[in-house]
């Protein structure tokens, strides 16, 4: 443990993540089925694995894999930098073409289909919108690509870790609680819905999401992993088999729904998910994923984002095109499926890692 490695399994973990969440976006109106709220509670619990694993990655980093307190192998600015080059320009590319989908579905097309409406209506035409989206300033509304409220929790998340590393806050225990704190204490300001605190620091009600929590539980994951307090082989499969189906079951026949009101993610949805990456991090070493796994775990975040791009267009390509008379909503969704993997792996190599390491050189 004393050389930073790559996480095989962790990587494997993301790209099934960022598959629940592109199969919970699947668009199936054209088939007569509306929304599927076991289907949305698969993605968003894809979303809190991501988060668990991000909160692990992020130490991970920053203390070079082999420690949790002392000197910091990477400096706060180089921190910061790098994770603003790992996640805004590919974003940034993506919700350009989002917008491009505004004015595609405004001036050409003039029977939209429902998502195509939904997804992509004129009001996304707005570079004002476009810049607070990409730098997540978008305090008092979505992002243009939906799903980049997922995005803003993460990028504050690694402003805060910045921050840490800054004022040289080095044993973990410290980085958890501080973070913790300020989580709590938002969440006590905005609790009232006050007016003030939204307007001289619109932030705080993104930082009070209950979510934010999930990070600290991923960092404590990484003090497991430097003590070496892992599952003996056989329980860590038994859970990394059953885990996603033991939540969706819980889940579906109302166990834990509602559980702990607007708490209910962190502490529900997280306690699966934890226990799902820990899983996955003792079996490392142990059991090694499929190459094409690996890359696309790799792809992940290119594949998360890209999906939020085609979904409403590959439902209207099959509605317009009459593609829905030949395929049953099964094949639809395999199709929908291999084209968001497929895409996002494009993007992956050809644009997200070639940026990357160009501006990897300037810092």
């Amino acid at each position: 443990m004393n050389k930073r490695k790559t996480l095989f399994n962790i990587q494997a973990l993301r790209f099934i993540a960022a598959a629940m969440v592109v199969l919970a976006h699947a668009e199936l109106g054209q088939y007569g089925i509306g929304n599927i709220e076991i289907l949305a509670s698969l993605g968003g619990f894809g979303v809190i694995i991501f988060f668990i694993i991000s909160g692990f990655i992020i130490p991970y980093v920053a203390y070079g894999g082999s420690q949790s307190e002392g000197e910091f192998k990477i400096s706060a600015g180089n921190f910061f930098m790098r994770r603003v080059i790992r996640i805004i320009p590919v974003y940034a590319l993506i919700t350009a073409l989002c917008v491009l989908s505004a004015f595609i579905v405004k001036h050409y097309i003039s029977s939209p289909t429902p998502p195509i409406a939904y997804w992509w209506p004129e009001t996304k035409i707005s570079l004002q919108w476009y810049l607070e989206s990409i730098t997540f300033t978008h305090w008092h509304r979505d992002a243009i690509l939906s799903i980049g409220w997922t995005l803003q929790l993460e990028f504050l998340f690694y402003t805060s870790f910045a921050f840490f590393i800054a004022i040289k806050l080095s044993r973990l225990e410290y980085i958890e609680i501080l973070f913790l704190t300020i989580s709590i204490v938002a969440n006590i300001l905005t609790y009232q819905n006050n007016s003030i605190i939204f307007e001289i620091l619109p932030f705080m009600k993104t930082l009070a999401r209950p979510e934010m929590v999930v990070f600290a539980m991923g960092m404590f994951m990484y003090r497991l992993y430097l003590l070496g307090a892992m599952l003996k082989k056989t329980i860590a499969l038994t859970i990394l088999t059953l885990f996603i189906p033991t939540f969706l079951l819980c889940e579906y026949f109302n166990i834990t729904t509602n559980m702990g009101g607007e708490w209910h993610r962190p502490l529900i949805w997280g306690f699966f998910a934890f226990y799902g990456v820990w899983a996955a991090l003792s079996l490392e070493g142990k059991i090694k994923p499929a190459k094409l796994i690996i890359f696309l775990g790799d792809a992940s975040y290119s594949i998360y984002l890209t999906h939020g791009l085609i979904t409403a267009w590959v439902s209207y390509m099959f509605v317009s095109f009459g593609l829905i008379d030949y395929s049953n909503v099964f094949l639809y969704i395999g199709i929908y499926f291999i084209i968001s993997c497929a895409l996002g792996s494009v993007i992956h190599m050809y644009i997200e890692k070639p940026i990357a390491e160009f501006l990897k050189r300037f810092v």
